[in-house]
């Protein structure tokens, strides 16, 4: 009896996976806003790169529609704390334990913005090219602007399967370079509410 259902068990999944898009350059910003859709949360890890040398570790928490924490991490040693909840903004000094409310600003805009989303948003503008370089991703060139307003170039190195960024490159100034290279990110985790408070 088993062996009448096998085949076609098998041909049902043969189809199911033939009705699936690749992803394609043609249809990354289509596949990119349905991830967005598809996302209630996540988890990330990346490493901050300036042209200095100097190097930061970010974690961050987000849970739709408002909730975030981001993580600094310098050495090792979270040095600070950001915690967003809609438009309210606690900032925590871990060493001193300090800790205090501030408005949303531009200033902290790398700490107070879900990163992943915003990257995602720039993908779908972006121009996108295949890579010999890297063959597992697509790179994209896009628009951004700095903290004076003026506009500035960017790079997405964008993983061809999972449509997850792997490398982000602003440029700005005459030749400062700051780069984000993401170490693990964990879509739709069940996030517990203490993540979210100090």
């Amino acid at each position: 009896m088993a062996r009448r259902w096998l085949p076609a068990i098998l041909a049902v999944l043969l189809l199911l996976s033939a009705c699936q898009s690749p992803n394609t350059i043609a249809n990354l910003p289509e596949q990119l806003a349905k991830k967005q859709a598809d996302l209630t949360s996540y988890q990330l890890h990346l490493l901050l790169e300036q042209s200095d040398g100097q190097q930061l570790a970010i974690h961050q928490w987000y849970q739709a529609p408002d909730r975030l924490r981001t993580d600094v991490l310098q050495a090792g040693t979270t040095t600070y704390q950001f915690f967003l909840r809609g438009d309210d903004l606690t900032v925590r000094h871990v060493p001193s334990g300090q800790q205090e409310q501030l408005r949303l600003s531009s200033e902290t805009a790398l700490f107070t913005t879900p990163l992943l989303l915003e990257l995602w948003r720039e993908a779908q503008g972006a121009t996108w090219q295949e890579s010999e370089e890297r063959p597992t991703c697509y790179l994209g060139e896009f628009a951004w602007r700095d903290l004076g307003g003026e506009p500035k170039l960017g790079a997405l190195w964008l993983n061809r399967q999972t449509l997850l960024p792997e490398e982000v490159t602003l440029f700005y100034g005459s030749t400062q370079v700051l780069r984000l290279c993401m170490e693990d990110i964990t879509l739709n985790p069940v996030l517990e509410e203490q993540v979210f408070h100090p």
